[in-house]
């Protein structure tokens, strides 16, 4: 992990994981860093799909504390007061619908923010030094609830970048009738329609369940038909340094043969993917059924693998045929 490209700063700590695997965090810029974990085919199918989701990852312990907290049944003991802030200003911020000072609880720290089977996934996607969330938004609902209306986020952003990601937290077990998050793959690439009829991937699963997503992925919660407290903390991750191929690289992945997705949808996740390997400036693509789209019935590798000139994807959607200069 601590390569001389990355070495470990003067203030970082040392974190040793339950998978024995280090994580450097440095406090003093609320960054941290580790191993990648995701290989090149969890990567694509990342920027494919556009979510992860680790079920039961965080221990139950930590998931009661979480809920404790939120419902006000536990003191608060932040590790710090930060600067600008008082602790005044802490507790107002805590019995707010964006309780951000549980990110200055230790065990939310480790547990939570730092969990094992999330921060190599992070790591992949955004590259060294790891920015950590400063905004925690609280989505708490007495159930039984209808469905939201299927939306993106605020100030969502349509484009190969990926400058930061997602996390839904869920600290009580979150079963499909309790209303979890509900996602529409591949949504993340551009806008579209969809019929409040129409469903989609249940986000569900035990408690300590963390899903991972693209922020401009289509999503609602879902209907929720079971009676009691449903709590979910959202919440960002920041890229800090510039993207590179540096996870974990596997000698049969062939960007020439792999699978981008369909018609109208490949471009677009062959551009996401190529910006993630730090080269999306020199992407192109010829268009109809040249690279990056193929289908399984080819007799041959699809023709213009990384073409000097070529076509960008349309990501403003400004012109009809789906594709800029």
């Amino acid at each position: 992990m601590n390569s001389p490209e990355h070495p470990v700063p003067e203030n970082a700590t040392m974190v040793q994981s339950h998978n024995s695997s280090q994580l450097s965090l440095d406090a003093a810029h609320r960054t941290f860093d580790c191993a990648p974990t995701l290989t090149d085919s969890e990567v694509l199918q990342f920027c494919r799909e556009g979510h992860l989701l680790f079920k039961g990852a965080v221990p139950d312990e930590i998931n009661r504390r979480t809920c404790d907290y939120l419902q006000g049944r536990m003191p608060a003991n932040p590790s710090h007061v930060p600067d600008g802030l008082s602790r005044e200003a802490l507790e107002r911020i805590r019995q707010s619908h964006e309780p951000s000072t549980i990110f200055l609880e230790d065990w939310f720290v480790e547990h939570v923010l730092l969990n094992e089977h999330l921060v190599g996934a992070l790591r992949s996607l955004l590259g060294a030094g790891v920015g950590l969330p400063v905004l925690a938004s609280h989505h708490g609902t007495q159930c039984p609830q209808p469905a939201q209306k299927w939306h993106q986020d605020a100030d969502h952003v349509f484009g190969p970048e990926l400058h930061f990601v997602e996390v839904f937290y869920f600290p009580q077990d979150t079963p499909i009738e309790l209303g979890p998050t509900e996602l529409v793959p591949g949504s993340h690439i551009g806008p579209g329609q969809r019929s409040e009829d129409d469903g989609g991937v249940f986000a569900d699963g035990p408690a300590g369940t963390l899903g991972l997503h693209h922020q401009s992925i289509l999503h609602r919660r879902g209907q929720s038909t079971a009676s009691g407290n449903r709590h979910m903390l959202k919440y960002n991750y920041w890229r800090t340094s510039p993207p590179q191929r540096d996870w974990k690289e596997q000698d049969d992945f062939d960007p020439r043969t792999a699978y981008f997705g369909s018609h109208a949808v490949a471009r677009y996740v062959a551009h996401m993917y190529y910006w993630l390997c730090g080269r999306g400036d020199a992407f192109r693509t010829l268009g109809g059924q040249a690279w990056p789209w193929r289908t399984e019935n080819q007799i041959g590798p699809s023709y213009g693998f990384e073409p000097a000139e070529g076509y960008l994807p349309d990501w403003r959607r400004q012109n009809p045929d789906g594709y800029a200069r």
